[in-house]
């Protein structure tokens, strides 16, 4: 907790000022909150660290800045709980898996990984599929990528300085390789992954922005690679996309689907 003579109940309306701030422009540095906060370096640092300890911020030690903590997302997903929305994502999420056969998943990015935070099985007896809770570097799945996509340029730059470790012979490990892979899904607006991260399964996955365009989630759907040749690529995409705009409603996040950032392609997700 942050002391700095104030009363507490100030301090506590500063840290969720700064939540707040952090929240809008997605990663900031101690000295830009403190300039948003309007106070001096150290005391903006000490919010930071502040809200790092209890897991609230996340801090990256190559860009030396902060994003929102995963456990906000587990408090938040209480919260939808209680207001049944997720229900209504796990709906869409049904139907999807009801209009292509295929295994979807909801993923998130927590630093340097993507995490699945939830997921249904395909109705095809071959399938394949992830598991909700699982963790895998960024440049191992489609969700990952999609993530690559929307990095500022600098931390995809340290992101790709980093060791691109194997998780299978198809694995993605050369930084020069990845890069042009991710501009490629930067400009088509969907990421495939071809064995890459379990040997013959494959993924394809679309970015879920918010209204500002900052991709929040991605949306998969995961499929063996027997079934993934480039027409079957084109319609699962298709479908993504029409899902991806009923996940507003659905998670009740302020997650605008249909908007794209200029020069993407039209997802719309």
């Amino acid at each position: 907790m942050v002391h700095d003579g104030r009363k507490p109940q100030a301090s506590v309306e500063r840290m969720a000022a700064a939540l707040g701030i952090v929240a809008a422009r997605g990663w900031v540095s101690a000295a830009d909150l403190a300039a948003e906060l309007g106070v001096d370096r150290s005391t903006g640092w000490r919010v930071a660290r502040s809200l790092e300890s209890v897991g609230w911020l996340y801090h990256d030690e190559a860009t030396h800045r902060y994003r929102l903590g995963l456990p906000l997302f587990e408090l938040g997903t209480r919260v939808l709980d209680t207001i049944d929305v997720r229900d209504e994502a796990r709906r869409v999420m049904t139907e999807l898996v009801a209009s292509t056969g295929e295994s979807v998943d909801l993923a998130i990015r927590d630093g340097d990984s993507v995490v699945f935070i939830d997921k249904i099985d395909g109705t095809h007896e071959v399938r394949a599929f992830t598991r909700s809770g699982q963790r895998a570097r960024l440049h191992a799945t489609a969700a990952g990528k999609v993530f690559l996509a929307a990095m500022p340029e600098p931390e995809l730059r340290a992101y790709l300085r980093t060791r691109l470790d194997p998780y299978t012979p198809e694995t993605i490990t050369d930084a020069v390789v990845l890069e042009r892979v991710v501009a490629e899904t930067a400009q088509r607006g969907y990421a495939i992954n071809r064995g890459e991260l379990f040997p013959e399964a494959g993924a394809v996955a679309v970015p879920v922005l918010d209204a500002d365009g900052v991709c929040v989630a991605g949306l998969g759907l995961n499929v063996p690679l027997s079934r993934l040749d480039d027409d079957r690529v084109l319609t699962l995409i298709a479908e993504l996309q029409e899902a991806t705009r009923r996940l507003t409603p659905a998670l009740g996040l302020g997650i605008t689907a249909g908007s794209t950032r200029p020069g993407q392609a039209d997802v719309g997700a």
